[in-house]
């Protein structure tokens, strides 16, 4: 599967860049109109997304920026009714099917408990001091 968009799998669900979705899309009109636009549809910050900052090199200054939800990007995706949103709707859609797998799910799994006996064995360390 080529990557459309950078995915980051660091947080608890799967988020993209809104900026670089918005890129991707082909959208002409202005980044935050047609994010604040997109919000209408009952999006929830912390929920669907989060706001960051991002540096733009070229103006040399900082951006609004938003990390959204994969299901998030994949309904905004939904509403577009372009070639290059439904490229990107497929994206989405393989890339939950893959995301799906008994091995990914697995793989989650393992972290989740290694992380879990990291923090147990830091909390064990606070104890025996």
């Amino acid at each position: 599967m080529e990557e459309l968009l950078k995915i980051n799998f660091d947080t608890e669900q799967p988020t993209v860049s809104a900026r670089e979705l918005h890129d991707g899309l082909e959208v002409s009109e202005r980044f935050q109109s047609w994010f604040n636009r997109q919000l209408q549809y009952g999006f929830q910050e912390d929920i669907d997304y989060i706001g960051c900052k991002e540096f733009n090199t070229l103006a040399k200054q900082e951006l609004q920026d938003y990390q959204i939800s994969v299901d998030m990007a994949k309904q905004i995706c939904m509403i577009q009714r372009s070639e290059k949103g439904r490229l990107y709707r497929q994206y989405f859609i393989d890339l939950e099917k893959a995301w799906n797998t008994p091995e990914q799910i697995m793989a989650r799994a393992l972290k989740m408990a290694n992380q879990s006996i990291e923090s147990l064995k830091d909390r064990c360390k606070f104890l025996g001091d």
